[in-house]
Order: structure tokens, then sequence, then C-alpha cells
């Protein structure tokens, strides 16, 4: 091969690398949805990609990408254009109050607006349904010790009354609530009162922990499936020390300026998830093994939301 025909190869070479980078390793376009880990947050990611794609909206499925902090920060950076957030999450953690809200609508308010003006994040509607935190026992255990509220679980704890299976009054909790200002160090501050032991595990797990008597009490969320399930209980919040929880899509301005319709089609879906709803769909996906998707397209069907 002369020198004239192999550089004219090599240019060709050139060119046809330069256009397949371009077309098959540039970014995929789209709304980047995002969730935590958890079951709700799957559920809810899935919703919001299945609505936005039917209306015609691109996405891409980035869910189930870790805790609140990772989210949170992907979405501040950027990486992330929505996702679903809990109003009394972003009160304490992002937005640093020091003071739980136990009003719905005032606890909403004073985020969506703060959150706009800090970190141009725009937060629609608010669902009916509040996922706050909880604390459970057996419903047997609560029945048979007339244990209802955390204020009566502290006095039994603090009086020594004898712990049910195990034997000692020991709870479950992911890490996270162990060192979050509304989760555990604020709840033994408040109630007065502490654990003998402390037992962290993955979130997913604390439920069936506590079901199998492998601890005495555990921390779940309000609208998890598996409490009724399980035959599980939440103790009331007596002093409502836990900030409410209703959940929102949060978008980030710029990509609601991009697609200003994403409010139109999700504002209606917050209003129809109740907390009856949110657990027959978390039950759905932890007690019977379906996929997140799979229970959020059947629920956005039998809606209306999607044909």
């Amino acid at each position: 091969m002369n020198m004239k025909r192999l550089l004219t190869v090599t240019l060709i070479l050139m060119v046809l690398t330069a256009a397949l980078f371009a077309g098959g390793c540039a970014p995929e376009e789209g709304v980047v949805i995002g969730s935590k880990e958890f079951t709700e947050q799957l559920v809810l990611g899935q919703i919001a990609i299945l609505a936005l794609e039917h209306n015609g909206i691109p996405t891409i499925d980035e869910t189930g990408l870790g805790g609140t902090v990772v989210v949170r920060e992907a979405q501040e950076g950027g990486d992330v254009d929505l996702y679903w957030e809990y109003t009394g999450t972003a009160l304490i953690t992002h937005l640093g109050y020091d003071e739980a809200i136990t009003d719905p609508q005032e606890c909403y308010d004073v985020v969506a607006a703060d959150d706009l003006e800090r970190n141009n994040l725009v937060w629609l509607d608010y669902t009916p349904f509040n996922n706050t935190y909880t604390v459970m026992m057996r419903k047997s255990d609560s029945e048979a010790m007339g244990i209802t509220t955390l204020s009566d679980l502290a006095n039994a704890i603090n009086e020594g009354v004898e712990a049910p299976e195990p034997g000692t009054w020991n709870f479950a909790t992911d890490h996270e609530y162990t060192i979050r200002d509304d989760g555990y160090p604020g709840l033994q501050q408040l109630y007065g009162f502490e654990f003998e032991d402390v037992i962290t595990m993955d979130l997913g797990i604390t439920y069936g922990a506590l079901r199998d008597g492998d601890v005495a009490t555990a921390m779940g969320f309000a609208t998890d499936g598996r409490i009724a399930a399980f035959e599980l209980v939440n103790l009331e919040d007596d002093l409502n020390f836990h900030p409410v929880y209703n959940c929102s899509p949060v978008v980030r301005q710029e990509t609601l300026d991009e697609f200003p319709e994403i409010a139109d089609i999700l504002n209606p879906i917050a209003a129809a998830l109740t907390a009856e709803a949110m657990s027959a769909m978390n039950m759905e996906v932890d007690i019977e093994e379906r996929l997140p998707v799979e229970v959020a397209e059947e629920w956005l069907r039998e809606q209306g939301f999607i044909e």
C-alpha cells in the first residue's frame, strides 16, 4: 500500500471513529429520575418514570441510588433532575431546622419556599400519606403489656418491666436513624429512656427481625406494608417528636422550565397517593415479591393515569 493510499485510509478511519464516538457515546438525554434505595422510594420512582414517559417526556432511570444524602447531593449537583422527597426530611436534614413541624401544610409551605429560594428546587404537590418514622412492637406484646404509645414504652423500660422476646429491651434500626437529628438521639432525649441495646441492620430486615422475636422493638416507616402483614403495630408518637413526612416530587427549576408539563402530570398522581394506596403497593413488593415497576404500572392503570 503506497503512502497516499495509507493516509487516505487512515483519514477515513479517523472520521468514522469520531462519528461513532459522537453517535454512540454521547450522553443520554431525558429527565433523570432518582430515588433512595428502599421499597417505597423505588415504587415512587417508577411511578414518575412511567407517568412522564406515557406523556412523551423521556426519562433516565437512576432509582435506588442510595440513602438520603446521596440522592440529595446528586440532585443539587445536577446529576438527578427529579425524585420524591419527604417534607420532614427536607426540613430537618436538608434545610437544618431544629424544631419539627407537625402540621402537614405548614411543614410543606416552609420547605417549599425555603428550598426554592436556597437551592432552586421546586416542590410539587404533596401526598396525603405521611410516611413518618415509627417505633414498632409485635401486636401481641403491645396488647398484652398495654404499651400503645412511646411514653408507655419509656415508662416500661425505666421501671424495669421485663422485656418481651428476646428478653431484653433492644431496638433494631438502620444506621441512618441512629445519627439523624430527627432519629434515635432526639427520640431518647425527649422521651427520657434508653434501649439496652441498639442493633443496626439494613432497613428491610428490621420488620422480619421483630416478627421473628430477634428484637423487642424496631424502627420502621408508617406506611410499610409489612407492619400489617407481620402483625406488628406502630406505637403512637404521643409527644409528636417525629416531623410529618408527606412526600412530594422535587424537581430542579431548570428541568421544570424545560418541561413545565411535569407539574400537571405528577400533581394529580400525588393527590391520589393515600396511606392505604402506598401501604398496599409496598406490601405487593415486600410480601408478594413483585417488581416495583410492575406494581407502579398496575396502580397507574387502575387510577386511569396511564392507559
